[in-house]
């Protein structure tokens, strides 16, 4: 995180790089995602509360300019989708995706600064995506047209947003409806046949065919339902996240020891590269579900192989091919959320085996 400290902010026109080559040089081709500043700004907030370095002013600044860039940027309420490199407005759309790392960046910016302003602005979010984007159907629409196909995977980053800002705030309106978006997932998300997490779905819910799955986004919901079974000790719905991580790796795990990006819901590949993300997250599961030290670490030492491969510190392949080949040609920076995340749960787990040493050793 030292590295990313250094040269992830954007020193001419504020917020954060979108992206970089390989070798660490930055690549300012193309507009930029405002939801990436949102991504950086939980990355150093986690980096902060662990103690690993002290980013609070780093956090204010891009809190400061995801303000002033992404909300009412156009004049309405709601953050844009994209700004041209200098900041100004270049896609104006409200993406329920987007909103959904705002209320997570934010939420995470307050538990790192407890900056009650920075709670607000989280909190004013939520109220902008129930104003805005609720729909009829359950859940809420992908943009204020109500775009199509509904995606289960915004949903899903509600539900981590919420839980974050339910812990940043105790207020249980956040976790009740956390608890909606689960009833989504196991009345419509899930299909009943497979047991695979579906993708796409029409206005009502209704799943889109033929089916896709995406390993990635199975084992990253193992991770949010132990995250959701820590606030109540016991999940309000019978799904077993075992059993989605057992699916996940029968379908999508690869000669390469890696999960593949897209599958069908019987195996067939509809897209055999492997992103590091889908790889972080299938860590994360193993860690929360108890798998072997063995699986686990065969897991890591892929990682760091077949990602983990720039000689420049801090930057990663971000793909591989089937046969394990480097797929990239650029670092996305949005991708520091998920090492951060991965990052977190280890320190979380380490802290919980020492405290119950000690414990054992006092007893």
């Amino acid at each position: 995180m030292a590295n990313w400290a250094r040269f992830a902010v954007d020193q001419h026109h504020g917020g954060f790089i979108e992206q970089f080559h390989l070798d660490g040089r930055l690549d300012r081709q193309g507009p930029r995602r405002v939801r990436v500043a949102a991504r950086q700004i939980y990355a150093f907030s986690q980096a902060s509360l662990l103690g690993w370095d002290d980013h609070k002013q780093l956090v204010l600044n891009g809190v400061d300019w995801l303000m002033d860039r992404g909300w009412r940027a156009d004049g309405d309420p709601g953050f844009i989708h994209l700004t041209h490199d200098d900041g100004s407005p270049a896609d104006t759309r409200r993406d329920l995706y987007d909103h959904a790392f705002h209320i997570l960046g934010l939420a995470q910016a307050y538990q790192a600064t407890k900056d009650a302003q920075i709670l607000a602005l989280a909190k004013q979010t939520f109220d902008y995506v129930e104003e805005a984007l609720t729909s009829e159907h359950s859940g809420w629409n992908e943009t204020i047209e109500g775009s199509l196909p509904r995606r289960q995977n915004p949903h899903m980053h509600m539900f981590e947003a919420l839980l974050a800002l339910y812990a940043a705030s105790k207020d249980t309106k956040y976790l009740n409806r956390a608890d909606d978006i689960l009833a989504l997932l196991e009345s419509r998300f899930i299909d009943p046949i497979s047991g695979c997490l579906l993708e796409f779905f029409d206005p009502d819910w209704q799943a889109q065919t033929p089916h896709r799955v995406e390993p990635g986004h199975m084992v990253e919901w193992v991770w949010l339902l132990e995250q959701r079974s820590r606030i109540s000790h016991s999940l309000s719905h019978p799904f077993c996240a075992d059993r989605f991580l057992s699916i996940a790796e029968k379908l999508g795990k690869q000669e390469t020891g890696l999960l593949i990006d897209t599958c069908s819901p019987s195996g067939d590949i509809l897209s055999d590269s492997s992103r590091v993300w889908v790889q972080t997250e299938w860590l994360k599961a193993m860690w929360v579900t108890g798998q072997s030290d063995t699986k686990i670490e065969n897991l890591i030492d892929h990682i760091f192989e077949q990602y983990l491969i720039s000689d420049q510190p801090g930057m990663w392949n971000d793909a591989v091919t089937a046969q394990g080949e480097p797929l990239s040609k650029r670092v996305p920076a949005s991708i520091l959320y998920h090492f951060m995340s991965a990052a977190t749960e280890l320190e979380r787990l380490t802290s919980a085996v020492e405290n119950q040493e000690t414990s054992c050793q006092i007893r």
